[in-house]
Formats: structure tokens, C-alpha cells, sequence
């Protein structure tokens, strides 16, 4: 509790790792809920179809 004046200028000998590894699985949670949710609402049993230009076929060059 009680330091002297040197220890306290000095940096840190003991970091603690359990804040950053606590956010990252929070935020690791909260994206696959967030993904479950809208998964779970955009999914009306309907088939998404996505159309994508033709590709010509080209025999010259340019």
C-alpha cells in the first residue's frame, strides 16, 4: 500500500493479462449472439438467389 517515491515512477513488474483475454471472449460472445439472432431471424424459409453478371467469352485480345 504504502511505496516509495522510485517504485511508483517505475513501470509495471506483474501485468495482469485477465482484462484484455475477459473483453476479447465478451466480444467474441457478443458477435456469434449477434450472428445466431440474425441468422435465426432473416432464415422465413424462403431461398436467397443472387445474380451475378455473365462473363463473356473472349477469343481476341486486347
Amino acid at each position: 500500500m504504502f511505496t516509495r517515491r522510485n517504485d511508483r515512477l517505475a513501470p509495471e513488474k506483474q501485468a495482469s493479462a485477465t482484462v484484455p483475454v475477459a473483453v476479447l471472449l465478451l466480444a467474441i460472445c457478443a458477435i456469434f449472439v449477434y450472428l445466431t439472432i440474425g441468422g435465426g431471424l432473416l432464415e422465413d424459409g424462403t431461398d436467397t438467389v443472387v445474380y451475378t453478371p455473365q462473363v463473356a467469352d473472349s477469343t481476341g485480345h486486347r
